[in-house]
């Protein structure tokens, strides 16, 4: 049986993004939670999210990702796509957003919001609205043009809403981001029984 090769992501500019997300909480009284976040994609289609002490690196080509805990200094390779619990969900072109968006197996209604400018840069945006009874009713994104990356997101649910606005540029990261930091401790997925 022949290895299947996955397909080569779309050639995307190698770029980074500044992010600073707000959430407002639905309960009165809490005060705004804000958390700084970073993004690095590089020309060859590797990604980096830095978020806190952690960070996600993502490599479209291997499907490897590996979750990086800067304070525990581990390197825990993830057995499957999907994003582990504690990722503060950063939708974002360059990690593979592509097509029907969908919320607890329900596709989402899309509206194209049409071209503006935001943080100096031309975006395109989309708006999501998601099927009644979810914990996501709306999710807007506005993404660079030029970039390939998203300038603003705002999602609205029963949460409250989250906006997060990044000051994107366009260069080219150090490759050694996208690797594992020396006298990290790698954590591989646990083995799948035959």
């Amino acid at each position: 049986m022949e290895a299947v090769t996955p397909p080569a992501p779309p050639s995307l500019p190698a770029a980074c993004a500044d992010c600073l997300q707000t959430t407002l909480s639905a309960l009165a009284g809490v005060n705004p939670i804000q958390m700084a976040l970073q993004q690095f994609r590089s020309a060859e289609g590797k990604i980096r999210i830095n978020f806190g002490t952690t960070s996600l690196i993502i490599n479209p080509l291997t499907q490897v990702r590996i979750l990086l805990d800067h304070l525990a200094l581990t390197a825990r390779i993830l057995a499957s796509a999907a994003s582990p619990p504690g990722i503060p969900p950063l939708p974002s072109p360059s990690i593979g957003l592509t097509g029907e968006l969908s919320l607890a197996g329900e596709a989402a209604q899309i509206v194209q919001l049409g071209k503006a400018f935001i943080e100096g840069l031309e975006v395109e945006g989309m708006r999501y609205l998601f099927p009644p009874g979810g914990p996501v009713f709306s999710w807007e994104v506005w993404t660079s043009i030029k970039l390939q990356l998203p300038v603003m997101t705002r999602t609205i649910g029963s949460f409250g809403e989250r906006t997060c606005i990044c000051k994107c540029t366009p260069i080219q990261p150090p490759a050694a981001i996208f690797e594992i930091p020396a006298g990290y401790v790698v954590i591989n997925p646990p083995a799948v029984p035959h």
